[in-house]
């Protein structure tokens, strides 16, 4: 008669390993695989026009290609202006870790963890941020801007 063999602690161990492995791999998305929704870093949907306009500065105080920040409800805003007759107006609450991000030009930056912003679409440059600034409607109502939340 033979005696079954025995299971070592280092096999059980390495076979356990391999396992793990295995099963990390199955959930990384193949190269080429489109990102979900929850992880790709897009821009955030243009808003419909909702609530009451409300004003938050002068169009002289922004030039084309700046931008700028201010309130409106009480809530942080930031406007950003591509053109002449365009204003875009995002959330300043960094989607990363919700500290206060700031106008820098045709770009919005958090000072916590370095995270960047692209003033045109409000979607991540630069992380740890995935997600883009929430993004509000914004108009030029003769030499004001306004923004609907």
């Amino acid at each position: 008669m033979t005696n079954p063999p025995q299971l070592t602690r280092r096999a059980v161990i390495g076979a356990s390993t391999a396992a793990c492995g295995l099963a990390l791999a199955a959930c990384t998305p193949s190269q080429g695989a489109e990102p979900s929704a929850k992880t790709a870093i897009e821009s955030p949907p243009v808003p419909t026009a909702g609530g009451t306009p409300v004003q938050v500065g002068k169009l002289s105080e922004v030039p084309v290609g700046g931008s700028a920040a201010g309130k409106a409800n009480g809530k942080g805003i930031l406007i950003f202006r591509p053109n002449e007759t365009t204003v875009l107006a995002y959330s300043d609450v960094c989607t990363h870790a919700g500290c206060t991000v700031a106008a820098a030009g045709a770009t919005f930056s958090c000072p916590c963890h370095g995270s960047t912003f692209n003033a045109a679409d409000g979607s991540v440059a630069v992380g740890p941020a995935k997600l883009p600034l929430e993004r509000y409607a914004a108009a030029i109502d003769g030499e004001n801007i306004t923004v609907s939340l």
